[in-house]
């Protein structure tokens, strides 16, 4: 406004000016006091709480002044001419002139305050558990690998035991260390602890190791006689609680690789730290899993029982009773959590507090959650990075911290999904209280918030009050995020009204019909909207009027069709719909769409609006019936080849392809020739009998999924020689009627294969020879056992596979024999018998519940999660 073509007024850009950099200053200053959280004391946290209210007011007051000021110029002639004249009428219409003396009286308020008062800081304590029980197991599978000998001599080994606060890192690294310490000729246990004094370290290092410390040597003299003292032992050295890569590799540079069987252990609560540690050595990671229920139990019945010890009458049991409900409280672990909290970057603070706004045990999207982050603020521009793709690393991030945890990791291990401890979100559910940061509303509890009003607000509760509703809507007129879950009250109005709304999600809830959204385009800032409710059925025309939306998802709505007005939608970046969802040709004006999820019967019109989208990079089609197209094959054919021309010559990186029946032979051909840039590509058709042998042209294909009627072993040559393949599926209709060998030198980068037949003709004879795919670690296999018209019995050759780690393998017994289903599970655990990596076998038999053949009955397998998330 103040740089722009706007001829303000004086004093009016004053004003602007003036909260602008008001503005600037803030966040410098939050920002500043976020990186030592944890030496603020409660006056700080007091004053820099309301510095952040206050930052979120005229954030709020800049964004009204802008809207009004842009409402309605499309129409104007002559903006330069009129813009004074609107000034004055937004000014006395909507008070903003008062609004912005009041947040100037604020601000003068809070300066004042700050020199009034004298802030001091604390350091933050916190107690570290001493004790744990349930580590014999994982104490001896470490001492047991430190000791294998695997090939590689006496070269140095490294563990690594990652895991979040409290789990017993330190006391599972302390127990190996007391049991086998005396084999090394010399032996030390070293804290490094968050902020290390490195030379501090190195010199206990050397006193502990029995060596004479000079106290004048600096850092580089200390590594140097570190080094000559271990040079010729073997040594045995705990580095515990590592931060970060840098005071590893300071650490590292002291201990010599010698070749006289010296290990390390390294503890770290971030996995990328724990990679590090073992990257330039031998080394194992070992990931530290929560107690069992049965150890839990023992753990707390071995406290309480000392604490007893020696008290003989019920008074002194009640007083010990009072005294530790607190200890046994979550305050000892949420101080160790407060740790790795404060040692994020702000950014990441922010991003983690904002997963409070999710009920508990939630699975929370990965998608889902990165672009809620974009539509809040929360990423920072990083040049030559995207948008999501900063968020994307926002989210590794707090995985490798161990602060969330991964759900549905992937063969490249890209997590779908993850969930929050509960420890963790009791923790970031108190922070975010503390910090006016999010509104949690559960059970039919009133609101109690005080006098602050709501900035996010997450209703977690199927019947609301009307009190309590009313009490949050007094305090809700400048809320930025509202999540519905599950709710069923009804009468949730006013909706409209939220002017600095960025994220509004209804899951689940049938508290909204289709009059609360009916004004949505009035909410002017909204960036993220997410529909998952049956009871909302249409959307309003004035959906058009939102200009900032970024993401519209109504992909598990009660919602058919689109309006028209969906074209104006110009920041649209992703439109998730489900497949009964009618779109407009409108479509095609979303010059900014990148993500479509598929939708039933794509017409000729709206194929060719696809090829007009320039940044679409996410496509999914579901072509219309052969019988609905009738004469217009051809002209349907035409418009799909274009189409696909166009996305391709435009970068387009995923296409889903359902329902190609009429063109299934000449499709992998035309996708080879004018698709070039494809990453993923998952193709549905049914009639496909043979693969071109121009696939291998695909060279950025890494993911592909296909559905075919045969598969012959030529065909498994072709998508062999696919150069960057990470993940194939393959999902044949028909039985093969020949054996498949995969040969060497085939699917060179290929991680996981899913072999799924269809087929009722039972048997399945697959081999792997020597070199074939290297890379692989899961391996997929489904096939029926039933021998009625088959030829082909159960072979399987897995040995060569050298990186295999898990095979799961489910047999359909319908229509078999149990010596056929018994002689098809021996060729399976056979072949994974004699495979020397011992990979971990899943091996399920699925069928019906009643008698299906004279000899064989059985049940379906009703815990395989294999068999419940595939397709």
């Amino acid at each position: 406004m103040i740089e722009g073509e706007y001829k303000l007024q004086k004093g009016v850009k004053r004003k602007i000016r003036f909260l602008k950099d008001e503005l600037t200053s803030m966040q410098t200053l939050l920002v500043k006091l976020a990186d030592k959280e944890e030496r603020l004391d409660e006056q700080v946290k007091d004053w820099r709480n309301k510095v952040r209210e206050l930052s979120y007011d005229i954030e709020d007051c800049i964004d009204l002044f802008i809207h009004k000021m842009s409402k309605g110029d499309h129409a104007a002639t002559n903006l330069v001419k009129k813009t004074s004249r609107k000034i004055k009428k937004i000014w006395s219409r909507h008070k903003i002139a008062n609004l912005i003396e009041e947040l100037e009286s604020r601000l003068q308020e809070e300066s004042d305050r700050r020199m009034r008062y004298k802030f001091d800081e604390l350091a933050t304590l916190f107690t570290e558990a001493k004790r744990l029980v349930g580590t014999d197991g994982p104490r001896e599978k470490i001492i047991e690998w430190l000791k294998e000998d695997d090939g590689f001599g006496r070269q140095l080994k490294v563990v690594s035991i990652v895991g979040f606060g409290g789990l017993g890192k330190t006391t599972l690294a302390s127990k190996v260390y007391e049991k086998i310490k005396g084999q090394f000729d010399c032996s030390c246990f070293v804290p490094v602890s968050r902020n290390p004094n490195v030379a501090k370290i190195l010199a206990d290092m050397l006193k502990e190791l029995g060596s004479c410390v000079d106290p004048s040597d600096d850092e580089r003299q200390l590594i140097n006689k570190l080094r000559a003292f271990l040079q010729d032992k073997r040594y045995f050295v705990i580095v515990d609680d590592i931060w970060s890569t840098e005071a590893w590799k300071l650490v590292k540079s002291a201990l010599p690789e010698n070749n006289l069987n010296s290990r390390i252990i390294a503890t770290t609560r971030i996995i990328n730290v724990a990679t590090s540690c073992c990257s330039s050595l031998k080394g194992y990671v070992h990931n530290i899993q929560p107690l069992s229920n049965e150890h839990s139990q023992k753990l707390f019945f071995k406290r309480y029982r000392s604490l007893l010890a020696g008290k003989s009458n019920i008074d002194q049991w009640e007083k010990v009773h009072n005294s530790t409900s607190s200890t046994f409280s979550h305050q000892g672990m949420r101080d160790i959590l407060l740790l790795s909290y404060y040692d994020l970057p702000h950014h990441l603070k922010t991003c983690l507090l904002y997963l409070s706004m999710y009920p508990e045990d939630y699975r929370i999207g990965r998608e889902e959650l990165i672009w809620r982050w974009i539509a809040e603020g929360f990423v920072t521009e990083v040049k030559g990075q995207t948008a999501d793709q900063v968020a994307e690393n926002y989210f590794n991030e707090l995985v490798n911290r161990s602060l969330i945890l991964p759900v549905r990791i992937r063969y490249d291990g890209w997590v779908h999904a993850c969930r929050m401890h509960d420890m963790v979100l009791e923790l970031i559910i108190s922070l975010s209280a503390e910090e006016n940061f999010a509104s949690i509303v559960e059970g039919q509890q009133s609101y109690n918030g005080g006098d602050n009003k709501i900035r996010r607000l997450s209703v977690q509760s199927k019947h609301l009050g009307d009190e309590v509703m009313q009490e949050i809507m007094d305090k809700w007129s400048q809320v930025r995020s509202i999540s519905f879950y599950g709710c069923e009250e009804q009468g949730i109005p006013h909706l409209h009204k939220l002017h600095s709304l960025r994220v509004l999600v209804f899951h689940y809830s049938n508290c909204l019909g289709n009059q609360h959204i009916k004004y949505i385009g009035s909410i002017f800032q909204l960036k993220f909207l997410s529909i998952h409710s049956l009871h909302i059925t249409e959307l309003p025309e004035d959906i058009g009027d939102l200009h900032h939306l970024q993401t519209l998802d109504i992909s598990d709505s009660g919602i058919t069709k689109l309006p028209k007005s969906i074209g104006r939608l110009q920041r649209l970046l992703r439109l998730l719909v489900d497949n009964r969802v009618e779109l407009p040709n409108e479509i095609g004006d979303l010059q900014a769409l990148q993500e479509l999820t598929p939708t039933w019967n794509l017409s000729i019109k709206l194929m060719e609006a696809l090829r007009r989208l320039p940044k679409l990079k996410k496509v999914g089609m579901h072509l219309t019936a052969k019988e609905r197209v009738g004469h217009d094959t051809g002209r349907y054919k035409e418009a799909l080849k274009s189409s696909l021309a166009a996305l391709g010559k435009h970068g387009l990186q995923s296409l889903y392809i359902f329902n190609c029946e009429f063109m299934e032979e000449e499709l992998m051909d035309i996708l080879c020739r004018i698709v070039p840039c494809l990453q993923k590509l998952i193709v549905d058709g049914h009639s496909i009998t043979q693969l071109p042998e121009q696939m291998a042209s695909l060279v950025n294909l890494t993911y592909l999924s296909l559905r075919v009627a045969r598969i012959k072993h030529e065909d498994l040559c072709i998508l062999g020689d696919i150069p960057a393949l990470v993940f194939s599926s393959l999902h044949v209709l028909h039985t093969p009627d020949e054996r498949l060998t995969i040969g060497s030198q085939q699917f060179r980068c290929l991680q996981e294969f899913v072999f799924h037949n269809y087929g009722y003709r039972g048997g399945l004879e697959m081999l792997f020879l020597q070199d074939a795919m290297p890379e692989l670690r899961r391996l997929h296999l489904y096939f029926a056992a039933q021998e009625k018209e088959s030829k082909m019995g159960f072979e399987f050759c897995f040995e060569h596979l050298a990186s295999l780690e898990h095979i799961n393998v489910n047999i359909s017994h319908y229509g078999a024999t149990r010596s056929r289903v018994e002689a098809a599970e021996a060729a399976v655990r056979n072949a994974v018998s004699i495979h020397p990596g011992r990979p971990t076998l899943h091996l399920c038999v699925l069928g019906d519940t009643i008698t299906i053949s004279s000899e064989w009955t059985g049940t379906s397998c009703l815990n395989c999660v294999m068999c419940s998330t595939r397709t």
